[in-house]
């Protein structure tokens, strides 16, 4: 089993039609999507005999699949990563993959949204999560995700929140 669970929110302050700084986001990419690319591969390399016994989790967001005003570095490295997993699961059809949305998880990348956000209405959506005590611990988060893998009831790539059923 891989958890996939790098992830970096990107420059918050700069707005999506303002985007012009390639080098940027060549290094958002490079750790958020491609390394991730790479070490999944070098991990199904080492376990190809095995492979009806791997099992792939990719951490990915709402965000992945709902666009979100502030978060463009973001939204689309999740959903870039989380499609390489879909299309994964469809070449692959022996190997269980998992893209496991954790929710609004209680860490330090919630801070730096709210400090660092220009887009109010992203900063306001953080600064009420955090008021109404809304945040998720890591751990409650973390076993609802082993309860899913056990479960065993996802489909091939599919996305399953923390919020579903």
């Amino acid at each position: 089993i891989i958890f996939h669970n790098v992830g970096s929110l990107g420059n918050l302050s700069v707005e999506t039609f303002r985007m012009a700084n390639v080098e940027e986001l060549r290094q958002y990419y490079d750790l958020n999507v491609f390394k991730v690319i790479s070490l999944n591969t070098q991990f199904l390399k080492i376990f190809e005999d095995v492979e009806d016994r791997v099992i792939i989790v990719n951490i990915t967001s709402l965000c992945a699949i709902k666009p979100m005003g502030g978060m463009a570095y973001y939204c689309t490295g999740k959903a870039a990563r989380e499609m390489y997993f879909k299309v994964l699961a469809e070449e692959k059809k022996n190997i269980r993959v998992l893209n496991y949305a954790p929710g609004p998880v209680e860490t330090s990348m919630i801070d730096y949204i709210v400090s660092e956000a220009v887009n109010e209405n992203l900063k306001d959506v953080f600064v009420s999560f955090k008021n109404q005590g809304s945040l998720l611990m890591p751990e409650i988060t973390a076993k609802k995700c082993v309860k899913v893998l056990l479960a065993g009831k996802f489909g091939p790539g599919e996305h399953v929140d923390f919020f579903d059923d």
